[in-house]
């Protein structure tokens, strides 16, 4: 199992240098869903960093058969001790549940290294509307921004990628 997964942003030129660079590491190039400007870099083979600022992320657990081609969806909160463990319990019973939600290929629970109460929901998909569905249906909206909104004392942040392809 993938024990951690680590990121880093920036232009298409230098991300396609660093691909260019590793092409031993399972890397993955990512664009905002939502048009903002900027990529995202994926390093998804568990080792060491090799970006110069990443972002780690420590994998808790996985469940389901990678596919790292299409939308990928990370949910992030900051959460208060007894909530965390609210949100832990809830996060296991999904990840153990066999029955996937349409389109889900699989999921990271994952904590940030530099910051080991913030929690991160990592899933992968084969389309991003299947995961705005998810996200609607109540069984499994335990961790959307509905469930957060009226918390002032969770640091919520939820964020979708579509892979795109590199001049590799």
């Amino acid at each position: 199992m993938i024990t951690k997964i680590s990121v880093t942003f920036g232009s298409k030129a230098v991300l396609d240098k660093i691909i260019k660079k590793y092409p031993e590491r399972h890397l993955a190039l990512f664009s905002a869903s939502n048009n903002a400007s900027g990529l995202e870099l994926v390093d998804y083979s568990g080792k060491d960093p090799i970006f110069s600022n990443p972002i780690v992320f420590n994998v808790v657990s996985h469940t389901g058969v990678d596919n790292w081609n299409h939308y990928i969806d990370y949910v992030e909160a900051v959460l208060d001790d007894q909530k965390r463990k609210i949100l832990d319990a809830k996060v296991s019973n999904f990840m153990t549940d066999v029955n996937y939600p349409t389109g889900m290929y699989s999921a990271y629970y994952m904590t940030s290294s530099e910051n080991p109460d913030k929690r991160v929901l990592l899933t992968l998909w084969k389309e991003q509307y299947d995961c705005m569905q998810w996200k609607k249906d109540e069984k499994d909206n335990f961790i959307t921004y509905d469930k957060f909104k009226d918390d002032f004392t969770v640091n919520y942040h939820s964020a979708g990628y579509v892979r795109v392809t590199s001049d590799n």
